[in-house]
């Protein structure tokens, strides 16, 4: 089947009523879960932000650029309220663009038209993503730019290659505020960047082949400045140092290891306490009892110990992997999965419990009013309504799956992506998933932890393909006729 879609900017330029009902339906819907949860869902992460952006002290516990977007949101409105109202604006614009580009509003008939619309209020009706809306959480807005990428690389294979500058501006901007927006963001955006500027390269647009590498690595390098203009410090929790610990305390547990080895890994890891702490998808216990000094002493010793009993012993090498992160491809989420989907509690106010626990912990002094904050509607019929209605799903294995597990989303865009295939005919339209697919491969190889948010993207992904799919479907139908 021959592709031939309008260009982005141009559909853009026709916003009808099609459009403006697509805008409202997230809209709408997120607007009132944040309406009930106001001011928004905050996290233990997100008290260690907002005391940032509040004493002006900035450190790099979470990416910077996150804390920064943060930061502009209060300053045009000082509440939580603020960031809660981008992310859902962010998705939303999103979310139109994508349907307005895979429907052909030329076409008398409104049958796509009401399939995305139904699609889309089925999404936002699904708990987890009118409550991911509000979550003040990086990975919100990682996940949202990561499926807007999938959507940018189908326009590039839609195309097949012949796209402009403009384009080539956006798709590197995209890729850049994914790469500073979570930790694992730059491994992704890397090797997604070379796959993409090899396949312009390849389709005989040179120029842009090298532009998109080149913007992309300009705009990184802009928006990492904003560490030094906001004098950011280092106190980033080493993932490498904390997967290394982990990985090596199951070995420790689990493997025959030479005496001098052992010894080694005991000057890291407190062997009197490793038993009692190892959980095979949590890494925080181990995190506690490891020797930081020690791994900063000596990171290259601990690096090829872990590589050493590794490649020696494989086959537990891939046990271990698959036992620490079944999120990545387990469909059912087990009674020893540590993490949740949800982050919300049935007996406490969470905003009030996760603020004083932030600042008791630190011993910090809020120096502003939202920082001390809760819920205005705690208690209230519609809260607890819509609390309640999470946790029930949180807590019944057949609902938890159907609406929340990132595995399940996964296999459903594997099968969407061979009936998008069917109908083009094009195994290029198989490049759209790789930015998706390598964040669950970083994701599958790094801390073990097993929050829904790390690979949130998967359902948002899956959702793209269905619209993918069924706009393919109209244009095959009508060039049949």
């Amino acid at each position: 089947m021959e592709l031939n879609c309008d260009g982005l900017i141009d559909k853009l330029k026709e916003f009808n009523k099609r459009d403006l009902i697509i805008l409202l339906i997230p809209l709408l819907i997120f607007s009132f879960y944040l309406y009930v949860f106001n001011p928004g869902i905050a996290t233990y992460d997100t008290f260690n932000q907002i005391h940032q952006i509040a004493s002006g002290q900035f450190t790099n516990w979470h990416p910077f650029f996150h804390t920064f977007i943060n930061m502009l949101c209060l300053k045009v409105y000082p509440n939580p309220l603020s960031i809660g109202i981008f992310q859902i604006l962010v998705f939303s614009t999103m979310w139109m663009i994508i349907c307005k580009y895979n429907r052909d509003d030329t076409s008398k008939s409104n049958k796509t038209f009401i399939l995305q619309a139904f699609i889309t209020l089925i999404i936002c009706l699904i708990p987890i993503n009118a409550l991911y809306s509000i979550t003040i959480w990086k990975d919100i807005l990682f996940s949202y730019f990561l499926m807007f990428l999938c959507f940018l690389v189908y326009i590039l294979m839609d195309k097949k290659g012949t796209v402009d500058y403009k384009f080539i501006i956006l798709l590197s901007l995209v890729m850049a505020f994914i790469s500073q927006l979570r930790g694992n963001g730059l491994y992704v955006i890397i090797i997604a960047l070379i796959i993409y500027s090899v396949y312009l390269f390849l389709k005989k647009n040179t120029k842009m082949s090298i532009l998109l590498p080149t913007l992309t690595i300009i705009f990184i390098l802009l928006i990492a400045s904003l560490n030094i203009a906001y004098d950011v410090q280092d106190n980033e929790k080493d993932a490498l140092m904390t997967k290394t610990a982990h990985m090596l305390a199951d070995y420790d547990l689990n493997l025959e290891i030479e005496d001098g080895d052992r010894q080694k890994i005991h000057e890291l890891i407190d062997e009197n306490k490793t038993d009692e702490n190892y959980e095979p998808t949590g890494s925080d216990r181990i995190y506690a009892i490891t020797n930081k000094t020690a791994f900063e002493n000596n990171k290259d010793t601990y690096l090829g110990l872990a590589l050493k009993y590794s490649m020696a012993n494989p086959l537990h090498c891939s046990k271990y992997l698959l036992d620490s992160s079944p999120m990545a491809w387990d469909i059912v989420r087990d009674s020893d999965w540590f993490g949740r989907p949800y982050y919300m509690a049935e007996d406490a106010d969470r905003l009030q419990r996760d603020f004083e626990y932030y600042y008791s912990i630190h011993n910090y002094t809020a120096t502003y009013d939202y920082e001390n904050i809760s819920y205005i509607n705690w208690g209230t019929h519609l809260f607890n309504t819509l609390n309640s209605l999470a946790l029930y799903i949180e807590g019944n294995v057949i609902l938890d799956t159907l609406f929340d597990s990132p595995a399940l989303y996964m296999y459903l865009s594997i099968i969407v992506l061979i009936g998008i295939y069917a109908i083009t005919r094009s195994k290029e339209m198989l490049l759209i998933y790789i930015p998706n697919l390598l964040n669950i491969i970083v994701v599958f190889l790094s801390t073990p932890i097993q929050d829904n948010r790390y690979l949130y993207a998967n359902l948002l992904v899956c959702y793209l393909l269905i619209i993918i799919l069924i706009g393919l479907i109209q244009k095959s139908d009508k060039n049949l006729k």
